[in-house]
């Protein structure tokens, strides 16, 4: 899409089935010196390396090429640049190199300025952006990254499906591709960015999706306001429209287990003498609603289980769903049944899982603990805090922890409500001026709460225990490729600075999300830690 004055730009590229490439191209327009300096310095570390450089005269532009010979467990790989009117290109690949000189000499219509999902992407966010020119923008096409990822890393791909195909077969390709714009420091936001998720699907007749991208359906309307039951304290608040009764899965489920599994697993809940016989989709499935509303908060000290969540589906008859769920708990010998203020209550009880005491002390001083604050055995184990699941207010509540639903069902006064609390509205004002007229979710953040238990992990070398939603993520992404083998860290968090110093930094954020006929549109911000005091009256009266 070409390179604008002063812009750097960042591609992951599949170059071919095999070979994963970064590029980097930079408009160094009047720092000649500053460029000259920059590729000594390259050409240095790469000589140091002894890689053995060759000059190459491609399209009428010289470009230099290092091969850098095969050390220990890295192998041999390149590293090419050329500098043409003012643009630094730079690639780990001599042939992608040769490329992106074809295409900047001369007029090509292969680019990504004509990719359709870059196109539709860049156009949507800039009708949204309106005037206000973006400081980044990003593009991601999925499944090539996905595939780009897998290349690039040395780590063997884990045993078991493959997920990846599995998504590709399940018509999840609809998804062209994603993108967004990006601003710093724009009127009272930290950040603002717009974000388009371009899934166009079927344009020529039939369903839109197939398979289990059919599940993809978030329908719009309604307000999305935390209900009561909602604590103030929460570190995130999310509420949307998702269609439950959509059984889309069914083929993906299947897909990832190698059978025909699904059925046979709600047969088996309706008819198994020594199980609920819950007809799942006439006893739990017709009663609930499309709203579901997702609230975490982190629970300190910090350890690798710090962040609870739980999940709240609307419920459209709370008696006979309750009573199904009731059937189905005490049919389960792991769960016992307890009463939380006036509410009946299935705590799921794990009672042979043991978490190590990982603990990060909840102080300023993080590290600096006295002794008398330190556990005094080290080897002491504690149990796996205790999922549950409970129908009230109106919901199916599904919990990880029973702390947090005991939080949900406590009788809250007013001023111990998310909806009034002031960051909330801070938050919500902005959304109000930002949001669509037609959404089908909204979110609240506390940055500072919800991030907090991954900085201290990573700060600890313990982020590979993390079980929080981050955690799994990057356990997923970057795990070892060992069943049962904690990924060894690759950050090193050491030298990172005391949690309470980047805090302050951490503001309030929220974001919005619209359904439209080609994909999905959000926008999202982060404002400042604390609001802005009001502007002083300006003085009338003349100096003299």
């Amino acid at each position: 899409d070409g390179v604008s004055s002063g812009e750097v730009s960042m591609a992951v590229i599949l170059a071919s089935p095999t070979e994963s490439v970064t590029a980097v191209l930079a408009d160094v327009t009047g720092n000649p010196q500053q460029t000259s300096a920059l590729l000594d310095k390259i050409k240095a570390n790469l000589i140091a390396q002894k890689a053995v450089r060759r000059d190459r005269t491609v399209h009428g532009t010289v470009v230099t090429v290092f091969d850098i010979p095969k050390h220990e467990d890295e192998p041999a790989r390149q590293m090419a640049y050329f500098v043409k009117n003012d643009l630094l290109a730079m690639a780990d690949s001599a042939k992608v190199i040769d490329g992106i000189l074809a295409r900047y000499t001369e007029v090509s219509s292969d680019s990504l300025s004509n990719l359709p999902a870059f196109e539709a992407i860049m156009k949507r966010c800039r009708a949204g952006a309106g005037d206000l020119a973006p400081h980044a923008r990003w593009f991601l096409e999925p499944f090539g990254y996905a595939d780009a990822s897998r290349l690039s890393s040395d780590q063997p791909r884990k045993k078991g499906a493959d997920m990846l195909k599995i998504m590709r077969e399940q018509g999840f390709t609809a998804v062209q591709g994603m993108g967004g714009y990006v601003n710093f420091a724009v009127d009272q936001y930290e950040i603002l960015h717009r974000a388009y998720v371009f899934a166009p699907g079927n344009k020529g007749g039939g369903e839109r999706f197939t398979l289990a991208a059919r599940m993809m359906e978030f329908p719009n309307g309604g307000t999305f306001a935390p209900p009561n039951w909602v604590p103030r304290d929460v570190a995130s608040y999310m509420a949307g429209n998702l269609n439950t009764k959509n059984e889309n899965s069914k083929t993906l489920i299947n897909d990832i287990v190698g059978d025909e599994v699904f059925e046979d697993v709600l047969e088996s809940i309706r008819t198994d003498e020594n199980g609920p016989k819950i007809d799942v989709r006439k006893e739990i499935i017709a009663f609930l609603g499309n709203r579901v509303t997702i609230i975490s908060d982190l629970q300190l000290p910090i350890t690798p289980k710090s962040e609870r969540m739980l999940v709240a589906v609307e419920a459209t008859d709370s008696k006979k769903l309750h009573d199904a769920v009731k059937r189905w708990m005490e049919s389960d010998p792991d769960t016992k049944r307890r009463e939380i203020n006036g509410h009946e209550v299935w705590e799921v009880v794990d009672t042979e899982a043991e978490l190590p005491m990982v603990t990060i002390e909840n102080s300023p001083t993080f590290g600096n603990a006295s002794s008398a604050d330190e556990p005094e055995d080290p080897e002491e184990k504690a149990l796996l805090p205790n999922s549950a699941v409970t129908v009230a207010h109106g919901q199916l509540f599904v919990a990880t922890h029973i702390d947090i639903l005991t939080k949900v069902l406590a009788n809250l006064e007013e001023r111990e409500m998310l909806v009034n609390s002031p960051d909330y509205k801070r938050v919500q004002e902005q959304l109000g001026k930002l949001a669509l007229s037609e959404q089908f979710g909204q979110t609240f953040t506390r940055t500072d709460d919800a991030y907090r238990g991954t900085y201290e992990l990573l700060r600890a070398g313990k982020m590979p225990e993390a079980e929080s939603m981050m955690g799994k993520i990057l356990n997923s992404l970057l795990g070892d490729g060992k069943e049962g083998v904690l990924r060894t860290q690759r950050i090193d968090g050491s030298k990172l600075p005391e949690f309470e110093m980047v805090r302050r930094y951490l503001g309030p954020a929220g974001l919005t999300a619209t359904t439209e006929a080609d994909g999905w549109f959000v926008t999202g911000f982060t404002l400042n830690k604390e609001a802005p005091e009001a502007a002083p009256q300006a003085e009338t009266a003349a100096k003299p």
